[in-house]
């Protein structure tokens, strides 16, 4: 059955116009997408690798269908399996816990030499990854657009290959261990990144991935959680080097700066040239990032792009202090009605 998302050919031609428009620098006023679910994504491993893609996407149909998408938002959908599934790609045992999802780390490995990365295009995850963002894409065309599954970032990957705790002691014992195995991942990150955007290019409307943003060609919100626990120095040296492979490779790169421990290396994002922005998430426990004006300035003064995730109230206040130009104010609230969304949106756009 054809879905029905409540968006016309006129409204993507909108989205196109303005997303373009606040890329390039000239759009004045912030970006704003506001979108009312009918409840949470859930993580699609709790359906294990004997998922129904059928069944899923029928399920998913109908929460996109109930969905509301206002302001600059869109419809949009991307594959849930967990942060990082290229672990999985590469043999990781993968469970689903709790609305989460857990990489253990490889068996028989004593030292980062036992390690061996393989593109393996029969893995399991890989395949069923692959099949449903097809299937998706297949299914719903130019009506909703399909984002990439969270592929993780490098050393992300590599510590739920290898265990996290295992991980930081190679960083001192055998460093170039770790920067060969970086290595390896970027390449095999990148190939995964191209095939699934291969697909997901089809339906010509963009691209998205796990995050909000939209671009016109190849994009991708690319992380680092694992660098929260390293200096500066380490991230220079087994980090950085990733990000620029990627923001090379990519045309809208974004970096999702999580946990003030990651400010830290700020100065280090900021000056790679083809990174297009930052997404600042204050991390668990801390002031939403309307409370982080000086730190969003500081964003905007290196010459990024910046982008949060806000209240309602949130939006209206960086928005007073900051003016939004180059920020994009990104509100999930499913308690909110249509009626209350509009008129919200309204009220924001005229202040």
């Amino acid at each position: 059955m054809p879905i029905n998302t409540q968006f016309e050919d006129e409204d993507w031609q909108r989205i196109n116009r303005d997303w373009n428009a606040w890329w390039s620098g000239e759009l004045e006023r912030p970006l704003l997408t506001l979108e009312i679910p009918p409840y949470d994504w859930d993580h699609l491993t709790k359906w294990g690798l004997g998922i129904s893609v059928d069944e899923i996407l029928e399920k998913t149909q109908h929460t996109l269908e109930a969905t509301y998408w206002l302001g600059d938002a869109y419809p949009k959908w991307w594959l849930n399996f967990g942060p990082g599934i290229i672990a999985a790609f590469l043999g990781s045992r993968t469970e689903y816990k709790a609305d989460t999802t857990w990489f253990y780390p490889l068996e028989n490995v004593e030292a980062l030499s036992d390690i061996h990365l393989v593109f393996d295009p029969a893995n399991p995850w890989w395949q069923i990854v692959r099949e449903m963002t097809r299937q998706a894409v297949a299914r719903w065309g130019d009506r909703v657009l399909v984002g990439t599954t969270d592929l993780g970032g490098n050393l992300d990957i590599l510590a739920s290959l290898r265990g996290t705790k295992k991980l930081l002691m190679d960083l001192i014992k055998d460093p170039l261990g770790v920067e060969l195995l970086s290595k390896e991942i970027t390449a095999l990150w990148l190939r995964f990144y191209d095939e699934l955007y291969a697909i997901t290019a089809q339906a010509g409307r963009g691209n998205t991935c796990w995050g909000p943003m939209w671009s016109p060609t190849k994009g991708y919100m690319l992380q680092s959680d694992f660098s929260y626990m390293i200096s500066p120095r380490m991230f220079k040296r087994f980090i950085l080097p990733d990000l620029e492979s990627c923001c090379t490779h990519l045309e809208y790169a974004f970096y999702h700066m999580d946990g003030k421990n990651q400010v830290l290396h700020l100065d280090q994002l900021l000056a790679i040239k083809r990174l297009r922005g930052i997404q600042w998430q204050p991390g668990a426990g801390q002031p939403m990032a309307d409370k982080w004006l000086e730190l969003l300035q500081n964003i905007q003064a290196g010459g990024k792009l910046v982008q949060v995730y806000v209240s309602t109230q949130g939006a209206l206040d960086i928005k007073r202090e900051l003016g939004g130009k180059g920020i994009l104010l990104h509100i999930v609230d499913e308690k909110l009605t249509l009626d209350e969304g509009r008129a919200f949106v309204k009220a924001f756009v005229s202040t």
